[in-house]
């Protein structure tokens, strides 16, 4: 092995490190929400908001959970003690099929990652991306312009110009009762195996990241715009009690 595909690896292992207590305190936010019971009412976006409801949601998750609930982080990582949450973040990149450079509005923007010792960058630019989807339907919400698999292709397309660490978070706000996370974890693999604009390297597979949560899966892909291979973590968040009309 050469000396910089080590080095390469153990910025990864350290880096990973970090993302996967990220997740666990995500998830812990998620059980915060429904311990308290919060109710989100579709009519109540419409008439007192010019916010899409998928919007709403996400800025109710990062407003009201993942920025007051940081001293969580404190308990596992003094490494993550600036840790950095907001949405709507634009970030610059190259599209892989027209060649132009182009704004990237991410969802979740976590960044102060404590990474900057390993990455030889700065802290303020080194971040990690979380994008979301409601789903309500099997089909139309995961398939489609702005479906859950395009999140996937977007990640495999755009060449960032600032560091893009080899991690990527999505979000699946479930809420119909009737689709469980299995369900949703066996169509996205099926719809990956028929997509030839995704190179997937392992399925969506089940993974622990938090122990009250089981609902968590990772799958690996290869970047069209390098070549390079990277994660994806998803959580598939159970919202059928929580939306309401």
């Amino acid at each position: 092995m050469s000396e910089n595909l080590f080095v390469q690896r153990r910025i990864n292992a350290i880096t990973e490190k970090h993302i996967k207590i990220i997740l666990w305190y995500v998830v812990e936010c998620y059980l915060r929400v429904l311990k308290k019971q919060e109710k989100y009412s579709k009519v109540y976006v419409k008439n007192n908001t010019n916010l899409k409801f998928e919007n709403y949601l996400r800025n109710r998750f990062v407003e009201d959970y993942l920025i007051e609930n940081k001293d969580l982080l404190k308990q596992k990582t003094l490494a993550l003690n600036n840790i950095n949450f907001t949405y709507e973040t634009e970030k610059e990149y190259v599209d892989f099929q027209d060649n132009k450079e182009k704004s990237d509005k991410i969802d979740i923007f976590i960044n102060k990652l404590g990474l900057q010792k390993e990455w030889k960058e700065q802290d303020e630019n080194l971040y990690f991306a979380i994008e979301c989807k409601r789903i309500k339907n099997l089909d139309n919400d995961i398939t489609g312009k702005s479906g859950y698999i395009s999140d996937i292709e977007k990640f495999c397309n755009r060449n960032h110009i600032k560091t893009r660490l080899p991690f990527e978070g999505q979000i699946a706000f479930i809420e119909n009762q009737n689709i469980t996370h299995t369900d949703l974890c066996n169509k996205v693999n099926y719809l990956l195996q028929n997509q030839k604009a995704i190179i997937t390297n392992t399925f969506l597979d089940k993974i622990i990241l938090n122990d009250k949560f089981d609902s968590s899966y990772l799958s690996q892909h290869q970047r069209n715009t390098s070549q390079q291979n990277f994660s994806i973590y998803h959580l598939f968040f159970n919202y059928s009690s929580v939306v309401v009309e």
